[in-house]
């Protein structure tokens, strides 16, 4: 078993997911990357622990968002 690093946000507004974003390394060629939640934050928790991603909180269309970093 390979192990990724990273993280992976879910939106959720209204009980919705409303959008995704990853934030992940060493994408498998094919296989499946296991994600596993590990605590929920407010919005205002969430703001203060990502300085850089709070701009995912955005409104925006409907997204997910995927991509190594």
């Amino acid at each position: 078993m390979k192990k990724i690093v990273g993280c992976t946000h879910l939106i959720v507004k209204k009980g919705k997911v409303v959008n995704v974003f990853t934030h992940l390394s060493d994408f498998p060629i094919d296989g499946v990357v296991h994600l596993k939640g590990n605590k929920i934050e407010s919005f205002e928790e969430f703001k203060k622990s990502h300085k850089f991603d709070h701009k995912e909180l955005k409104k925006h269309k409907n997204v997910v968002n995927i991509k190594k970093f």
